[in-house]
């Protein structure tokens, strides 16, 4: 019985340590790309409406995305072509990439 609880106080705190340390890495990632935006001549609101207009669908997630070390604001859309998304470069608001696929959330 002992050895029982032992080893299932030990699991649940390796659980609670991976939980923290995925939570703290989760952080990073979100840390990095608010200021990864910081300066960007576009706004979020301003990337949604070029993607809509490009792909005739509707934005239902965007987001920072950085490949490479460049920043783009990614933005999925949904509209009679399916999912669809456009990467919108930050400081110039130009179309950078975009592809067809996935599934909707």
């Amino acid at each position: 019985m002992r050895a029982s609880l032992l080893a299932f106080s030990l699991s649940a705190l390796l659980a609670t340590g991976a939980l923290a340390t995925s939570a703290l890495a989760a952080d990073h990632d979100e840390t990095a790309e608010s200021s990864a935006l910081q300066g960007a001549k576009v706004t979020l609101s301003q990337a949604i409406a070029t993607a809509e207009q490009h792909t005739g669908g509707q934005a239902f997630d965007a987001g920072v995305d950085i490949e490479n070390q460049k920043v783009r604001i990614a933005v999925e859309t949904n509209g009679q072509h399916g999912v669809q998304t456009v990467y919108v470069d930050p400081q110039s608001g130009q179309i950078v990439g975009s592809h067809a696929g996935g599934e909707a959330d």
